[in-house]
């Protein structure tokens, strides 16, 4: 392969040659494009300029490798239609794809004028696709590798120029199999570098036979639970392909237990050099910091962790779900697991919509509260379901829309805030009810988003509104561990409970019609979105009703907000076209008592006096 001299960097770019570090008349000039995420994309950057390289832009993934080209005066692009745009007009030498997301177009690629790499951290033709160090973890390999290879129209498919061998320790986990393959790429890349600066590289076509490929959204078994009757390698296995450490985003599953109804994250599992012979699931002694539980080999030392990251007191969690030593965790089965399975699988392509919106988690500050119960203990009610007459001639549809669209104009006026983000009862998956693992796996409730714009319409809130169920009926909702996967989101005290959204909006099929507690309601219990009040629309009669916390926000608020509702649907039937920041809230008599009743404020006085008379 010819090495290419230029005198001069790419055109346009953000950095002039010196300022790489690098003297023009000592070295050839290489022009190239990084394209990438996090610190291997820096340290492979940080090389090329070493070696002759003028990186003449970054298309960044991440904030990490964008921070770092902005310091170094390097041209940032955001995306691949950036890239194409400006190699049309500023060809390139090489690219370099490293930790890079994004797929690249034949278009955009084969505009390299001397060729286009990408790095993978697996040994391909295996275990081509995604997190290849974990699942190369879960299949207990003894040696693993890392590829650079030619950039092709396939994902993982091009030629291969260099691989590097990482061995794997029985103790490796995803976070140090992944330093290593860190430290391979980096002397990978050298490699790679070198033979393209002298001509001698060889490149090798994959024998595509022996590939296996890992989608981003394929899931380890049945969501990372561990299946007790399988052998403690295999739960090891799980364990340590699972663990990303306490700074890095985990993009797969924690791996669990089913306690009791509750899905537990397991922090450590060791294997220990003794078979018990007790019935796999056995729970053999209970310790502070761990259980003993029996396999279907040797016994295992496990360890469980909170959402947020710290250690649980086990003997607390045994008490908590009536467990003595001598009780027997659940086995799944072969079908259950593949249940569990497949419903995870479904939620992964949803993952990254559901973090973005969680990272712009927040809550309103509900003004009707009832400040001296404020410590009390929850006492859920129901309200009675209404049936609007306003909306009486209107389809069951745009009831629903109509309802929804009038309750969060009425938040967005009753708090002055317009960007609202309530909590979402998801539509249920039918294959919920039956296996508990699955329930529990899943988020109860997700984050709905509108804009208010109180200039705007009613017609044109509607519309957002409408939108927005789109987008909650295609994503559904996410696994509940996501939270604790993610350290942006993970110190959010909020998202870790059940109900993060102190209001919530859940639409259901049942009727609206019953009053009552919900200590006795099997039925509305499982509705709750909200932590203090869930506003419940029934899509089949048009109907309405609340839940809500009576400890902290009293029945006759309740009653208030029902006739106010009320209210302004009626202004929005008369007049559909005016701002909504000006329909009618407060009924006939709210509003002349508090406009005229509160303000008869004459009384008699002794007129003849004169008024100094009055003060003494």
């Amino acid at each position: 392969m010819k090495m290419v001299y230029r005198s001069s960097p790419v055109r346009g770019h953000a950095c002039q040659l010196g300022e790489q570090g690098m003297d023009p008349a000592a070295r050839p000039i290489f022009s190239s494009i990084v394209l990438g995420s996090g610190t291997l994309a820096i340290a492979c950057a940080q090389l090329a300029m070493e070696m002759g390289h003028v990186i003449g832009a970054a298309l960044c993934t991440d904030a990490i490798f964008a921070d770092w080209a902005a310091r170094a005066n390097i041209l940032c692009i955001a995306n691949v239609e950036e890239l194409s745009t400006l190699l049309n007009t500023e060809p390139v030498d090489w690219i370099f794809s490293v930790a890079n997301p994004l797929i690249l177009r034949p278009d955009v690629f084969e505009r390299a004028r001397q060729g286009a790499f990408n790095y993978h951290d697996g040994p391909l033709p295996r275990y081509a696709g995604t997190h290849a160090t974990s699942w190369a973890l879960l299949a207990q390999e003894t040696e693993h590798a890392v590829t650079w290879h030619r950039i092709d129209d396939g994902v993982d498919t091009g030629d291969v120029v260099v691989q590097r061998q990482v061995l794997i320790a029985p103790t490796d986990t995803a976070m140090t199999l992944n330093l290593k393959c860190y430290e391979a790429a980096i002397e990978g890349f050298r490699e790679l570098l070198t033979g393209l600066k002298i001509g001698k590289l060889t490149a090798y076509p994959q024998a595509l036979v022996n590939r296996s490929y890992f989608p981003k959204r394929r899931r380890p078994d049945a969501a990372g639970y561990l299946r007790w009757d399988r052998s403690a390698q295999d739960l090891s296995a799980m364990t340590r392909a699972l663990d990303f450490g306490p700074y890095h985003a985990n993009p797969l599953c924690l791996p669990k237990a089913l306690v009791g109804d509750e899905a537990v994250a397991i922090r450590r599992l060791e294997v220990l050099p003794r078979r018990s012979g007790f019935p796999a699931g056995s729970l053999l002694e209970i310790h502070f910091s761990h259980w003993r539980v029996a396999t279907g080999t040797q016994d295992v030392e496990v360890c469980f962790g909170s959402s947020d990251g710290r250690v649980l007191d086990a003997r607390a969690l045994a008490r908590h779900s009536n467990l003595d030593e001598g009780s027997r965790l659940l086995i799944l089965g072969d079908e259950q697991a593949r249940s569990i399975t497949a419903a995870h699988e479904l939620l992964a392509p949803r993952e990254d919509f559901w973090r973005r919106r969680l990272e712009q988690f927040r809550t309103l500050k509900f003004p009707f509260l009832s400040s001296s119960l404020s410590d009390a203990p929850p006492r859920w009610q129901s309200s009675s379901g209404v049936i609007p007459s306003a909306l009486a001639k209107l389809s069951q549809n745009d009831c629903t829309e109509y309802l929804v669209t009038a309750w969060l104009i009425y938040l967005a006026r009753i708090t002055g805030e317009t960007e609202l983000q309530l909590g979402w009862k998801p539509a249920s998956y039918g294959w919920q009810a039956d296996l508990k693992a699955v329930e529990v796996l899943v988020a109860p409730a997700v984050p709905m988003e509108v804009t208010i714009d109180l200039a705007r319409d009613f017609e044109e809130m509607r519309k957002a509104v409408a939108a927005e169920f789109a987008q909650l009926r295609e994503h559904g909702s996410f696994a509940r561990d996501l939270v604790a996967r993610c350290p942006t989101l993970r110190g959010v005290e909020a998202l870790r409970s059940h109900r993060p959204w102190p209001i919530g909006i859940t639409l259901t099929t049942d009727s609206c019609s019953v009053a009552g507690d919900l200590k006795t309601s099997h039925r509305a219990g499982p509705a709750l979105c909200g932590d203090l009040l869930t506003f419940e629309v029934c899509a089949l009669d048009g109907s309405f009703r609340w839940h809500f916390d009576a400890s902290r926000l009293a029945p006759k608020q309740i009653d208030r907000m029902t006739q106010h509702l009320q209210t302004l649907l009626h202004g929005v039937m008369a007049d559909a076209g005016q701002p909504v920041r000006e329909l009618a809230i407060l009924p006939a008599a709210e509003s002349a008592y508090l406009l005229e009743e509160l303000n008869r404020t004459a009384a008699a006085y002794p007129s003849e006096r004169c008024i100094h008379e009055l003060f003494e």
